[in-house]
Parts: structure tokens; sequence; C-alpha cells
């Protein structure tokens, strides 16, 4: 993990929407950090938030990818897993 890296966030988002961004990938790194990992059902959660926010698929993966870029943790990975799917 690379320290002291901040969030990706898109302009326009507000205050209940940048939370659930954030919330996503504090899930995904959880996933990587935890030794338990993270609960399933809760990642799919934060998920389906994040997609809920962010409708076009090109800024999810934007975000996604800047936070590969930043935090070093693979969220598209860590859901495909959860998901039972390998990437």
């Amino acid at each position: 993990m690379a320290d002291g890296y901040e969030y990706p966030l898109i302009d326009g988002l507000d205050v209940d929407e940048v939370i659930t961004v954030v919330g996503f990938f504090q899930k995904v790194e959880e996933a990587y950090e935890q030794r338990e990992g993270v609960d399933r059902a809760e990642l799919m959660k934060a998920y389906n938030g994040f997609r809920t926010t962010l409708p076009a698929q090109m800024e999810q993966k934007q975000l996604e990818k800047e936070f590969l870029k930043r935090s070093g943790y693979d969220a598209y990975a860590v859901v495909k897993k959860s998901q039972g799917i390998r990437s």
C-alpha cells in the first residue's frame, strides 16, 4: 500500500456520494489489509452503491484505475473474486 494517498474522486459529487465512493474503496482496502478479508455481502453492498452513484461505467473504471495507481489495490480483482470470477 502506498502511504498517504488520497481517494480518487470526480467533480460534482455531493457529500453522500463521496461517502459512498470512499466507502467502496475502504472495503477494497479491507480485503487486502485484513487477515480475514472483508465480508462479501458488505463488499457487494458497497460496490452496488458505487455503481449507483457513478452509473457511467467509464467513470467507474477511471476511478478504479486511479485507485489502483495510488494505492496498489485492485478493486476490479477484489469484486471479481467476491463474485467467484477469476480476473
